[in-house]
């Protein structure tokens, strides 16, 4: 990254951790089989990633699950791969304001949904993946850990090396389907 993305991101996580402070959800430790309703945000590099994604909340869906996904894309024009679906958001270099927030009406309409479990598959560095995760008002956020301080995450799955995103999911499921929460 360039010096005036590391400053203008940098001001971002500054906006993010005050619009953080002033968020108020109700926590509420779920596991994946008590679900009904799961927000999926992950960053599309490639179509295996897209693939991965569609194929997990395929599976999702197959159980009678209500899915909901939004995909960060770094670039301008739209993969030829990627097909809209109606549960499927891409976040685009056009829905970022300058410091890399997304502002669109459909990060808006998911950062307010009261997901049962919310699954951020990106890393710390996908900031508007991040921004996202940080002010949403889900019951139960998953996401992995990656040393930084005041993650949004209620349950976190520390990879010591960097990980596909299908061991994540593995990992992820693993771990919501074998807690029994009260």
């Amino acid at each position: 990254m360039g010096f005036l993305t590391n400053i203008r991101i940098k001001f971002g996580r500054r906006a993010l951790r005050k619009e953080a402070a002033k968020v108020q959800r109700k926590r509420k430790a779920i596991n994946l089989e008590a679900t009904k309703e799961i927000g999926i945000l992950f960053h599309m590099e490639s179509e295996a990633d897209y693939d991965r994604v569609s194929r997990f909340s395929r599976e999702l869906q197959a159980v009678g699950k209500k899915i909901q996904v939004i995909g960060l894309y770094k670039y301008r024009k739209l993969p030829p791969y990627y097909a809209q679906k109606l549960a499927y958001d891409l976040i685009l270099p056009v829905h970022l304001d300058i410091f890399y927030r997304p502002k669109s009406d459909f990060v808006s309409k998911f950062i307010d949904c009261e997901f049962d479990m919310l699954i951020d598959l990106g890393n710390y560095e996908d900031f508007p993946l991040h921004y996202i995760a940080s002010l949403s008002k889900a019951k139960f956020k998953l996401g992995r850990t990656s040393g930084q301080e005041n993650l949004p995450y209620d349950l976190m799955i520390e990879t010591g090396n960097p990980i596909e995103s299908d061991e994540l999911i593995r990992q992820l499921v693993h771990y919501t389907s074998i807690f029994k929460f009260k």
